[in-house]
């Protein structure tokens, strides 16, 4: 097992658990779970105790399901909102600017006396107004060579959308859009549901969409001021809204590709006039992109 190691991906309602090969990236086994950290953290409030225990007994069953005799020393990696004040256990976030090979990422060693296994709770990033926890190390997995010397802005859509900007090696700044969780709450729970059809899988209407994103550019967006309420819970900051300066000024856009939403994205990249600046990483790259970047910080911090 030395060869190999296990990768975690923790979200706020996702879990995501694999056996990797480390010279290939192979996935050799895989566990998708929806409880995400959120669960698992109203589970601990609910019925008090060890916070660290319930999250590492609920991991501790995932390993077990796998189906694999996994030995003591094996190597665990974890992201995402397993270091959140949420999570595991909260770590403190590094700042920007953030080197995109990981140094300077804060990463902790763990081990529990009711876990079998050492684990690495790998941190997130702070901006004066906003914060990631897991892109960053989805980010040391996306970013290639020639991001060491240009400037790019890295689109990963989403629930939480994530605009990064990427200058010469460094994260520099991002913005977080609540795209997705808007247009969810707004398309069924507001006074909008009876305005608002979705079309069959067939129908797209380009023209009323590619109308939408030039109107958008000419107002200011309330995306990225709504997640702004939680980033003032954490940081006590108010956020900011630059993110259409940044597209002006990158040499080239890094469309992240992964769900359905990927086609409006590259569409709106176009009327907006940035097709010819604009690249796409497809779903399967950016799906490895974070088992890449939590390998990246395992060798880094001399674990392997």
């Amino acid at each position: 097992m030395k060869d190999n190691f296990l990768s975690v991906d923790w979200g706020t309602s996702n879990f995501r658990l694999r056996l990797v090969e480390k010279s290939s990236l192979h996935v050799m086994k895989e566990l998708v779970s929806s409880f995400g950290v959120k669960a698992l953290y109203s589970e601990w409030q609910q019925h008090g105790g060890d916070r660290e225990c319930i999250f590492l007994h609920f991991l501790k069953q995932q390993i077990e399901q796998l189906g694999v005799d996994i030995p003591a020393d094996i190597e665990i990696v974890i992201s995402g909102m397993a270091s959140s004040n949420i999570g595991i256990r909260e770590l403190p976030y590094a700042s920007l600017p953030f080197n995109i090979d990981g140094k300077g990422l804060y990463v902790e060693s763990i081990k529990h006396s009711l876990f079998p296994y050492g684990f690495q709770l790998i941190s997130g990033v702070c901006s004066d107004s906003d914060v990631i926890r897991g892109e960053e190390t989805q980010m040391i997995g996306l970013a290639g060579k020639e991001d060491l010397y240009r400037k790019s802005i890295f689109i990963l859509p989403g629930t939480h959308s994530k605009h990064i900007v990427c200058e010469n090696g460094k994260i520099t700044r991002f913005t977080t859009f609540m795209t997705g969780e808007l247009f969810q709450v707004l398309s069924t729970h507001s006074i909008l549901k009876s305005s608002v059809e979705k079309p069959g899988p067939d129908f797209t209407d380009w023209e009323a969409f590619d109308d939408a994103v030039l109107t958008s550019r000419a107002r200011p967006s309330i995306l990225s001021s709504l997640f702004g309420i939680r980033t003032r819970d954490i940081l006590n900051k108010k956020s900011s809204m630059e993110n259409y300066y940044y597209l002006i000024s990158c040499d080239k856009i890094v469309l992240c590709a992964g769900d359905n939403l990927y086609d409006f994205y590259k569409r709106a990249i176009q009327v907006l006039g940035f097709g010819d600046r604009a690249i796409e990483i497809d779903e399967k790259n950016v799906e490895a992109s974070i088992i890449k970047g939590q390998l990246t910080l395992l060798k880094l911090n001399n674990v392997d």
